[in-house]
């Protein structure tokens, strides 16, 4: 299951492709696996009115679907556990995944399912929904694909880099106060796996 590969530890998936559950996922030549240990998430946020914050995400799921010639064809589907969240500071991961932000007991995962595909020169408009903390929204993002390579399989990389507001998705603490902003930046960068 996903799950298994998520424990795996990461110095094995370093060195040899991790057994991937493709159960249900598509397996054509244009389909594509996220390959969680070499993918990253990381978000930026104001705090205090004053400076820039970061944290991450260390765990990420889902399938790509990716045809050069037919890139309206797209198709993407993302998992972050809410679990995953990193900053670097216990108390405060553990209150992001409570009540006041993610609610992670209700709302395990971030989940970005999509639905249409515009090309706009170089860059991929997705659009899709973007669920978490119990809300979902319809959102635009930019998609860049990034190259193919090899290693133990043909792979495939996409860098997204988007705003949300959370108080879209119920987030509102410290945002009246502007002890912490509203505005979050996100980066998702995948790197994937040819499924077939």
């Amino acid at each position: 299951s996903m799950k298994t590969l998520l424990l795996l530890p990461a110095a094995f998936a370093l060195f040899a492709l991790p057994t991937l559950d493709t159960a249900g996922a598509p397996r054509g030549e244009h389909d594509w696996l996220v390959d969680p240990s070499h993918s990253s998430v990381v978000f930026r946020v104001k705090h205090a009115n004053a400076s820039w914050f970061q944290g991450t995400f260390d765990k990420i799921e889902g399938s790509v679907t990716y045809d050069p010639a037919k890139p309206e064809a797209t198709a993407v589907t993302l998992k972050i556990p809410v679990d995953s969240v990193d900053t670097n500071d216990a108390k405060r991961d553990a209150h992001l995944k409570g009540g006041d932000f993610f609610d992670a007991g209700e709302n395990p995962a971030i989940v970005f399912q999509s639905s249409k595909v515009a090309k706009k020169g170089e860059v991929l408009e997705v659009t899709g929904t973007l669920s978490m903390a119990g809300k979902s929204k319809e959102i635009t993002i930019p998609v860049e694909f990034t190259g193919t390579g090899e290693f133990y399989g043909k792979r495939a990389g996409f860098l997204s880099t988007f705003p949300i507001k959370r108080s879209d998705f119920g987030m509102t603490y410290g945002v009246g106060e502007k002890t912490l902003g509203d505005e979050v930046a996100l980066q998702i960068a995948i790197e994937t796996i040819q499924a077939k």
